[in-house]
């Protein structure tokens, strides 16, 4: 059965574990291809958030990265080497598992960000991002920041 909301929907986290959507009922959540990790060029398209991401004193925004091999293989080739290269660089979110973004073999999040948004396949790293509002609605933000603070 197709998901009729966000909240409906899960995914699995880079150290196994599902998470439920619904967890984020009432929180802004950033969900995008994962930044640029890899050691050539660490953290290079990761947005500063500040004080306003989870640890920083605001439980309302929540940023969930989905790294991909898909444009061309920046990331860590295995979910342990993202998640020790996220942890050093402090990354304030949650990690998905490695996967795909793209086409008929993107996760069933990506495929329901998409349908509701008529976005296209994303085409590099951090170019693809949806914004979920409190009340669940996906969104393509413009402008990331002012986005997130418009929604928060």
């Amino acid at each position: 059965m197709a998901a009729s909301s966000f909240y409906d929907l899960s995914g699995t986290k880079s150290d196994g574990t599902e998470l439920s959507m619904g967890d984020f009922a009432g929180k802004v959540v950033v969900y995008a291809t994962m930044l640029q990790v890899n050691e050539a060029q660490p953290a290079a398209s990761m947005p500063n958030f500040g004080n306003s991401v989870n640890g920083g004193g605001n439980d309302k925004l929540v940023i969930l990265a989905f790294p991909s091999l898909e444009f061309g293989a920046q990331e860590f080739p295995d979910d342990e080497g993202v998640q020790k290269f996220a942890a050093e660089q402090e990354f304030p979110g949650i990690l998905m598992k490695l996967g795909k973004v793209n086409g008929p073999d993107a996760s069933d999040i990506w495929k329901f960000m998409k349908s509701e948004t008529g976005a296209p396949d994303p085409t590099w790293n951090f170019n693809g991002k949806f914004l979920i509002s409190k009340d669940g609605k996906v969104s393509v933000p413009s402008d990331l920041e002012n986005d997130i603070a418009s929604l928060m």
